[in-house]
């Protein structure tokens, strides 16, 4: 079991990257769908993806290419999980629509750094 959590990392690096990648070429399309999703996902979702992948990429730090950033990363998303609690939905509604608000262009910076994020977690768990 513990050789498919490198290949998770991977998965998180994909994800991201994809995500990233979309926001690059499509920051409109990007900021429609963020918009019609965060009514379904909110807090609990949120809280429950940040929780798993902490502790997933803690567990699955030392098997991967860069074993120290993956397990930092992995205490950084149960940290934000507990930063979540505190904020409560109001909070993370509020900041979700003020990032909806932005420019494409303010977009497409953030997403040049997800898209390359991506990349490092796909080689990180590769």
């Amino acid at each position: 079991m513990t050789a498919s959590l490198p290949a998770l990392v991977s998965l998180v690096g994909v994800v991201v990257a994809g995500i990233g990648l979309l926001g690059i070429t499509a920051p409109a399309h990007l900021k429609r769908l963020l918009g019609r999703r965060r009514v379904l996902v909110g807090l609990p979702v949120t809280l429950g993806i940040r929780l798993v992948v902490g502790v997933v990429f803690v567990f699955a730090a030392p098997e991967c290419r860069l074993p120290t950033l993956v397990r930092l990363i992995g205490f950084i998303e149960l940290g934000g999980a507990l930063v979540l609690i505190g904020l409560g939905a109001p909070r993370l509604e509020r900041f979700a629509d003020s990032w909806l608000q932005r420019s494409s262009a303010f977009v497409r910076y953030w997403c040049v750094g997800a898209l390359a994020f991506g990349m490092v977690l796909l080689y990180a768990g590769a």
